[in-house]
């Protein structure tokens, strides 16, 4: 369980769409807001890294988001975060609590 005064980070939950059509008839692929989704968070950080990328410095920080449970989330979902993007990279779920752990990634 987990009590509502842990949850303090506001977060986005978005899910990849098709919008519309490019000049050349592809599809134009964005992100949405998934309506019901849980809007709050507890932060937990876990690491970061650098590496060099070509020719540029990277940085990658992991960390958790304690969510209240939303049994439709998966890996193919991102978290918009103290405005950067985060990757889903696993989802932490017993189906018995009210919440569940999401580890996410930002790539900077």
């Amino acid at each position: 369980m987990i009590f509502a005064g842990k949850l303090d980070m506001p977060i986005t939950i978005q899910a990849k769409t098709i919008a519309s059509q490019d000049a050349h008839g592809m599809p134009v692929k964005t992100w949405a807001k998934v309506q019901g989704s849980p809007s709050r968070a507890q932060y937990m950080p876990l690491r970061g890294s650098e590496a060099i990328e070509a020719q540029k410095i990277t940085a990658n920080v992991m960390f958790k988001l304690r969510i209240r449970r939303y049994s439709g989330l998966t890996t193919a979902h991102r978290v918009v975060i103290d405005g950067k993007y985060a990757d889903i990279k696993a989802i932490e779920d017993n189906r018995r609590g009210q919440d569940m752990v999401v580890w996410c990634e930002v790539k900077e």
